[in-house]
């Protein structure tokens, strides 16, 4: 120890994905560790907000007239429209509530629902033209990476998946060819019950995973064989985006106050049965800037300080 000469020890648990392979590093003791950054302070009115209702019109762009029948699509309150700045051929940004409100334990499993919903329909739109893979994505404030606070999913589509659910696909029909088996009912089979399940809404069950890609990592899996969020109907879309909600109220009582999420869904039928419509959300550093460092960028493992069991005793609450 600095200052004293003493041995230092602490405890360090290496943990891998059962689907994946990929490894999670998680040591209790880096909670403690210095930091020299300041907390963020997030602003309450963004009279210049491009994604509030007053300037969205005006802000925001429109979708060619052959590519969904209107400008924008809307589904309830929330309003998807091309993004400006796109990732791929095809990519949409949901606006899932009209209202600037940044704290993640107040929006309702109805306003979720509504971006759910939009982001669904521009999928099924870009199906049509072609691009049949899509990824939805949510990064909230800017210490996920967030360039505009109002908060909004991203939907990429595009004529191929991307790498994470490609390779997700690949894993899953290994697992299928070497235990004769669907992934997915094993892992629910396995953790329903166990110290890190959390709770179960409407078609969806909610779990910490064996080994966390970021902190307090949360997995929401569709109970029916279904791969695709274009196949889910309206009532389990509100129990996914109630699922979500009960999360986000659980996180912010626990001191988190910015998030990632992504859905993974693949065309209808695709996967052949191997593959599980699912959501992974996780939080986010609460200080300026990511909290994805080298072991994570470099090294292709992460490093965590918050043990799966115990946050999914914590969340449990809310279900």
């Amino acid at each position: 120890m600095p200052g004293t000469g003493a041995k230092a020890t602490c405890e360090i648990e290496v943990r891998t994905d059962p689907l994946t392979g990929e490894t999670t590093r998680i040591n209790r003791a880096r909670q403690g560790r210095p930091r020299q950054q300041e907390a963020v302070t997030v602003p309450k009115i963004a009279k210049d907000c491009p994604f509030c209702p007053e300037n969205l019109e005006s802000s925001t762009p429109t979708f060619p007239p052959d590519f969904c029948g209107s400008e924008r699509i809307r589904a309830g309150r929330a309003v998807a429209f091309p993004n400006m700045y796109p990732l791929s051929s095809l990519h949409g940004v949901v606006a899932f509530t009209p209202e600037h409100k940044l704290e993640i334990n107040r929006y309702s499993p109805e306003e979720l629902a509504d971006g759910i919903t939009a982001s669904a329909a521009f999928m099924r739109a870009a199906s049509e033209n072609g691009y049949p893979f899509h990824f939805l994505g949510w990064n909230h404030l800017s210490q996920a990476g967030a360039s505009v606070l109002h908060p909004h999913f991203q939907v990429i589509a595009g004529r191929s998946p991307v790498r994470s659910l490609r390779e997700s696909l690949d894993s899953c029909r290994l697992y299928r060819a070497r235990e004769s088996r669907c992934f997915w009912d094993d892992l629910l089979e396995s953790e329903v019950g166990s110290p890190r399940f959390v709770g179960k809404t409407k078609g969806f069950f909610w779990i910490a995973p064996w080994a966390p890609k970021g902190t307090c990592e949360v997995i929401g899996i569709l109970e029916r064989d279904c791969s695709s969020l274009l196949e889910i109907e309206r009532d389990f879309a509100l129990g996914l985006a109630d699922g979500i909600s009960r999360i986000l109220r659980g996180y912010w009582e626990m001191g988190i106050r910015s998030v990632t999420m992504g859905i993974f869904s693949l065309p209808p039928g695709h996967g052949e049965g191997t593959f599980r419509l699912h959501a992974r959300i996780m939080g986010r550093s609460r200080r300026i800037g990511c909290d994805r460092a080298f072991l994570e960028l470099y090294g292709w493992e992460v490093g965590l300080t918050e043990f799966p069991e115990e946050y999914a005793a914590a969340l449990r609450g809310f279900f």
